[in-house]
Parts: structure tokens; sequence; C-alpha cells
């Protein structure tokens, strides 16, 4: 099963406050995944998760998280990543693999109290994509020229990148909890 999410704005290299930078990704991106456990026939990842001790969430130093690809459904994801840029030919900011980098540190919750921002709202529930990066088992990215220069009229606009991840969503072995959504 297959969908999209889409992220503007910038994906640093080595930012100094890293967790920060994750975790605005992460901001960007869960009301897309919250969206995506409302509809047939991802809405089953949740209901699975429901019927399960803690509900799916996983909490970090008090901080909840509620990843969609896990491993206790057995699920996997193929990522193909298209990043659109406004930087001139010739002219790269930044390397793509440290932006890729970036970019799955920020698909998947924190793994321990030291990946969390500072002021993170412990009341609400952050979606991930992923439950931890080894999860991907496969990935094509494609970088391109961004030649709409109205996609975000703020100061920062040479930096800010228009992220297109098309999921694929694959079970890595079969079962009553992934029927649903790997048919």
């Amino acid at each position: 099963m297959k969908f999209k999410l889409v992220y503007t704005g910038e994906l640093k290299i080595n930012p100094k406050k890293r967790s920060q930078h994750l975790h605005d990704i992460r901001m960007a991106l869960s009301p897309q995944l919250e969206r995506l456990t409302e509809i047939s026939p991802y809405n089953t990842i949740k209901e699975k998760m429901q019927k399960r001790p803690l509900k799916g969430i996983r909490e970090i130093d008090g901080a909840k998280f509620f990843p969609i690809i896990r491993p206790e459904l057995n699920l996997v994801a193929e990522l193909d990543i298209q990043i659109l840029h406004p930087e001139l030919l010739e002219t790269p900011r930044a390397d793509i693999d440290n932006r890729m980098k970036t970019l799955l540190d920020a698909l998947k919750r924190p793994q321990s109290a030291h990946e969390l921002c500072e002021g993170i709202n412990k009341d609400e529930v952050i979606y991930t994509l992923l439950d931890d990066d080894h999860l991907v088992t496969k990935m094509l990215i494609n970088t391109s020229h961004l030649l709409y220069k109205e996609l975000n009229p703020s100061p920062n606009r040479d930096y800010e990148l228009l992220v297109i991840i098309t999921v694929n969503i694959k079970a890595s072995k079969g079962t009553t909890d992934n029927l649903a959504i790997i048919v």
C-alpha cells in the first residue's frame, strides 16, 4: 500500500540544535500520519494497536510517540524520496547523504531521552512514520531544482526544500494483524 508525505522546509545537515530540528520536521509530518490512521485500510494499524497494552504508544521520558511502521505488525517500508531544491546549478549548499540522514532521523521516533528536544509537549501524541530506521528496506532518492518561487515566501526561501516521500508499506511476514494493509 502506498501513500505520500509532503514536507516543506529546511533539511539541515549539522544543526546546532539537532533534536529541535528533527522535532520540527516530525511535527510537520505528524498531522499527515495521524490523518492516515483515520482512513481505510491504514486505520487498521491504529485499531490493532489499541487492543494492546499501552495502545501502541511508545513513551520516552514522558513524551508519547505513535509509529506507523512497527515490528510487532511485521511491517517494513520502501521509500521513494523526491527532493526539490531552489539552489542554482553547480552551487550545492549541502550534500545529499547528510540531508538523508537528517530526514531518516526525523521519520523515526526518538530512541532515547537524549534525542528529545527541550520543551516537547508531553500531553500530545506525535505520529512518526517509523519505529526505527532499520525498518526501511529500500530507498530511492531523486533530486531536482524547484523552479516555483512562491511555494514558501519566507526569508529562508533559498534554503527550503519541497520533499515528497512516497511510502510503500510491505509486510516482512503476513499475519492477520497486517493483512488489511498489505492486500
